[in-house]
């Protein structure tokens, strides 16, 4: 049982090689799970990682805008079980946008995606206006008697919206039309079997990804890993111990982080698609062959991989 002396923060994202965030989920499944013992003060910083599949309860919540599906998964995070609460009534807080709703509903188009920042890079700016809009005639949400109607009034038709607004949405209807052709395209019924490449047709990915492998020294022969693992590499047989260790000490950094991406030859049997080495140093410094200039790479077990771009602004 964790037992705390005072308020504990944590961070957790998909920055982190698998083992490490296998790590962290098991210490906050202890304090926000079913059968946490502790509830002290606990704050866990997150992206949107824990929207599924991890029983997190917690009694607050303060979330950046997103569309109305995603702060429904979210909410599902908020008193989950019985137990002793601190408050008396769950509490979703959405992080109050720089323009005004007024505002944007006069603003062009690209100075309403500079506005709502780089979460448009993720979700639709469009939805994510409609669901502001929304959410702003409701101070009180029930669940799950609500969740219907919710989702019905961010998709529905709108007659008279602003300009800009029609312009974005057309983007995204342009958009959902060329991913529905894709998957139509992708099927196998029209198709050959599809090639079994991760990101390769299966998915909608538009940022393309460079897989990491963090190691601490890496031979021709053998990697140490940073997870202070090691395995056998260019083997003319494939191992599943090395594969195993090769996917937990693995990260994903964007492509445009890289003029080329030098592969390894030791992890070819194991990855497909782009793939490279990263030798963490001692003071948390990432070596990279193939970095764009100023672009740095920083690892350590606390922040997970951070890239530090020519901007000064960190990415986790």
């Amino acid at each position: 049982m964790i037992v705390d002396e005072f308020p504990v923060v944590g961070l957790l994202h998909s920055r982190f090689p698998y083992w490490r965030r296998e790590e962290i989920e098991e210490e906050w499944m202890e304090r926000f799970g079913k059968s946490g013992k502790t509830r002290c003060g606990s704050i866990l910083v997150s992206t949107q990682i824990v929207e599924q599949s991890v029983d997190l309860d917690a009694d607050l919540m303060i979330t950046e805008l997103a569309p109305t599906d995603m702060l429904l998964q979210r909410l599902g995070r908020l008193w989950r079980h019985k137990r002793v609460r601190s408050t008396d009534v769950a509490r979703l807080c959405i992080i109050e946008e720089e323009n005004s709703l007024e505002e944007l509903r006069v603003m062009k188009p690209k100075e309403i995606k500079d506005s709502l920042g780089e979460k448009t890079h993720v979700y639709d700016p469009y939805v994510l206006l409609r669901t502001l809009q929304l959410w702003k005639g409701y101070p009180n949400i029930t669940i799950p008697a609500q969740i219907r109607e919710l989702l019905e009034e961010t998709y529905r038709f709108m007659e008279d919206e602003p300009e800009s607004w029609c312009k974005l949405c057309e983007e995204a209807y342009g958009k959902a039309l060329a991913h529905k052709q894709k998957a139509l395209m992708s099927s196998n019924i029209w198709t050959v079997p599809l090639e079994d490449e991760e990101g390769v047709q299966t998915r909608l990915n538009e940022i393309k990804t460079v897989s990491v492998v963090l190691c601490r020294h890496l031979g021709k022969k053998k990697a140490e890993f940073v997870n202070n693992t090691s395995a056998e590499l260019g083997s003319e047989k494939f191992i599943l111990l090395t594969a195993q260790a090769i996917h937990k000490n693995l990260v994903k950094v964007p492509e445009y982080c890289f003029k080329h991406a030098v592969p390894c030859s030791g992890f070819d049997d194991y990855l497909h698609g782009m793939q490279t080495a990263g030798i963490v140093n001692d003071d948390g410094t990432v070596k990279v062959q193939g970095l764009k200039d100023g672009i740095k790479l920083f690892y350590s077990d606390k922040l997970g991989l951070v890239i530090d771009g020519k901007s000064g602004k960190e990415e986790i």
